[in-house]
């Protein structure tokens, strides 16, 4: 019959916390006074070797070798690289050319009593080229500047990035902080459903309760380890997480260090909503986009427009000298070039560059629809998470009085055990709610932060 209201009572939790109580207490049986006897794991304490992390150290630990970061440094450097190399395309350019042909025969002819060479028979030249571009140069300068712009877009994607590393690395320490701090509630509430269960042994003998209430606190104590087992995995992977935004290897004991930090009261939103999209860096980079849009509007214009450089040339003939020729010989001149048949290719390069100036002033506008939309939500939750702490601690200090008041009435025989396990469990909640609310403040006030433009969490 005892071991029917087990399986009941196992039936009642669900499949998932009849899982967790198996896998906290691998022994799980029914004592000789027919109490529910098991285990559970070790208790929540961190190991003494552990590496104690407070909220304010997560973020140099997560700049430190975040691969995103160094990813987007990675190609800042290179965009910086492309920006030097097309402002080196607008100089000269000096080019050193070698030659050597060879022919069956030389071609000779008589003159007079001398023989002329008019072709050697292998002619062999040397020669250095200086060529300046002039109307190629204007191109060349509107291409460099270009590179220019993409590199503040790659400079303002990497402190983007920054920004999502550092506030990410915050948000997952409060994650860990908070599962944490559910754990202990959790094997709390075990020390709490113990103690009634042992009571409760004790007015069975006595003769002060039934048979059927005793169950029902050995049950609450089953029940509880179970809840400790699934509190107890969600710890373990919230701190996997914080492992891997902080770059630590997952075989690295650590422990969290220092309680929440307080927090001001919500800005005022009109402030808010002007801060952010001044100090926004989306903001910042879509009319960075506007700029490189127009840039590259000018260079489809500089395709209509005819190549002129001027040049220097020195040649050195190193095998015979031919009749008429010289050892060396110096010309310069103009050279000049104009596509005047392109199959259209500048006219849809050019309304391309056209589409794209407006898709980047569109794209502004986007920007700030979603600045100010993130700030307004950004502050709501911040006041909503500021009234949930408020009726949290409410919910605590009455579901405390509301468990004092039944565990009495208990002890007096004027409540049963389901009275007095509901009264726990309510008083096991409002401290997970307290908790969620202490944690989801932090978080939104570092949120609205991120929501204003802040390249780094201010604790």
């Amino acid at each position: 019959m005892k071991v029917n209201m087990v399986y009941r009572q196992i039936a009642a939790w669900g499949v998932p916390a009849a899982l967790a109580v198996v896998m906290a207490a691998p022994q799980v049986a029914i004592g000789a006074d027919g109490t529910v006897q098991a285990t559970v794991a070790a208790s929540s304490a961190a190991p003494a070797n552990a590496l104690r992390i407070k909220l304010a150290d997560a973020v140099p630990l997560a700049l430190g070798q975040a691969p995103a970061l160094k990813a987007a440094e990675a190609q800042r450097n290179a965009q910086t690289e492309a920006r030097r190399g097309a402002w080196s395309d607008v100089g000269p350019r000096v080019t050193a050319a070698y030659s050597q042909v060879r022919f069956n025969d030389a071609v000779k002819v008589p003159f007079g009593p001398n023989i002329i060479t008019v072709r050697p028979a292998k002619s062999e030249t040397a020669s250095i080229m200086v060529a300046q571009p002039i109307t190629g140069a204007v191109a060349l300068i509107v291409k460099a500047k270009y590179e220019g712009l993409q590199e503040d877009l790659k400079e303002q994607s990497l402190q983007l990035t920054r920004a999502d590393v550092a506030f990410r690395a915050t948000d997952t320490w409060l994650t860990a902080y908070q599962a944490q701090r559910q754990l202990e509630i959790a094997e709390a509430s075990v020390a709490a459903a113990e103690s009634q269960a042992r009571d409760g042994n004790a007015m069975e003998r006595a003769g002060r309760v039934n048979r059927g209430d005793n169950l029902k606190l050995q049950l609450a104590v089953s029940e509880a380890k179970g809840n400790v087992a699934l509190a107890r995995a969600g710890r373990d992977t919230a701190f996997a997480a914080l492992r891997e935004a902080l770059n630590m290897p997952m075989t690295e004991e650590v422990a969290l260090d220092g309680e929440l930090p307080a927090v001001p009261p919500p800005p005022e939103t009109k402030q808010a909503v002007d801060e952010a999209l001044g100090n926004r860096l989306e903001t910042k980079q879509a009319k960075t986009g506007i700029s490189v849009a127009h840039m590259y509007k000018d260079l489809a214009y500089a395709t209509f427009t005819p190549q002129v450089s001027i040049f220097a040339k020195s040649e050195k003939n190193l095998a015979e000298v031919s009749f008429g020729s010289e050892k060396f010989t110096h010309t310069y001149g103009v050279q000049a070039s104009w596509d005047l048949w392109t199959n259209g290719t500048s006219v849809f390069q050019l309304r391309q560059a056209s589409q794209g100036v407006i898709a980047a002033e569109e794209g502004v506008r986007g920007s700030d629809q979603q600045v100010r939309l993130d700030i307004l939500q950004a502050i709501a939750n911040y006041k909503a998470s500021q009234e949930s702490l408020a009726v949290a601690k409410v919910g605590v200090n009455q579901a405390e009085e509301a468990y004092r008041i039944e565990q009495a009435r208990f002890k007096t025989g004027s409540r049963s055990a389901t009275d007095l396990v509901l009264a726990e469990t309510s008083r096991t909640a409002a401290k997970g709610r307290l908790v969620t609310a202490q944690t989801n403040l932090v978080r939104w006030h570092l949120k609205t932060q991120k929501a204003l433009g802040a390249e780094l969490p201010k604790l």
